[in-house]
């Protein structure tokens, strides 16, 4: 996915922010961490974020509030002095060392349906899995629960987790998720169930690993498997 300049992103936000309240979202993401900034642009954020808030300003079904609590859950902008903007707390900074245990595939069974890599001119950043809708997906590895929503362009259903200061695991497409931000989360824990939400062509879990935001290939990291 080709990625613009931050510059422009955040200019694309100030243009669709045509009232008092999206004015102030795009003073948020103004104010993005260098952190929050390299997180956001990584998964094309800007662009995405862009659209649903011209989409849902349109529509008048979006809350301020909501926006703004998705930019803080995320990491792209600090918390706003005083009252956070909901009920959501934001995730907290892991400890140090990083996760040296073992990873563990996120279904116990299914067919991989698209690897890491170049597809169709662009680059996969996960792999895909076809399985059975509403069989469970489970936590790859021990982890807190950054993101549990459906506000991010394409990926439906989709659940983020951390499971230290680098690393990030994404399942997307769920049919529904069953945690929610800030759940502490073991190893093979149920944490959604397998769907087709977003962009999609059908029932499969979209599975990627990041390491200091970028994404690496699950299969270097997952045990050797029938999959």
């Amino acid at each position: 996915m080709r990625r613009l300049p931050s510059r422009l992103l955040l200019l694309g936000l100030a243009l669709l922010a045509g009232c008092a309240e999206l004015q102030k979202v795009g003073r948020q993401a103004a104010r993005a961490t260098p952190q929050g900034r390299k997180y956001l642009s990584q998964f094309d954020y800007y662009a995405s974020i862009a659209k649903k808030l011209k989409k849902f300003h349109d529509s008048k079904t979006l809350d301020e509030s909501v926006i703004l609590d998705v930019l803080v859950v995320v990491g792209v902008v600090p918390p706003p002095k005083g009252a956070p903007p909901s009920k959501t707390p934001a995730p907290k900074p892991f400890p140090v060392p990083a996760y040296k245990g073992k990873w563990a595939w996120p279904l116990e069974a299914g067919v991989v349906s698209s690897e890491f890599g170049p597809r169709w001119g662009k680059k996969h950043n996960g792999i895909d899995i076809a399985a059975d809708r509403g069989v469970p997906i489970m936590a790859s590895a021990p982890g807190e629960v950054v993101y549990s929503g459906n506000q991010l362009t394409g990926y439906g259903n989709v659940v983020f987790v951390r499971h230290d200061q680098d690393t990030v695991t994404l399942y997307a497409h769920n049919d529904s998720n069953g945690v929610k931000v800030g759940d502490k989360v073991s190893q093979g824990q149920r944490i959604a169930k397998l769907g087709s939400t977003g962009h999609s062509t059908g029932p499969h879990i979209h599975f990627e690993m990041r390491v200091k935001s970028k994404a690496v290939n699950p299969r270097t990291l997952l045990p050797k498997s029938r999959f």
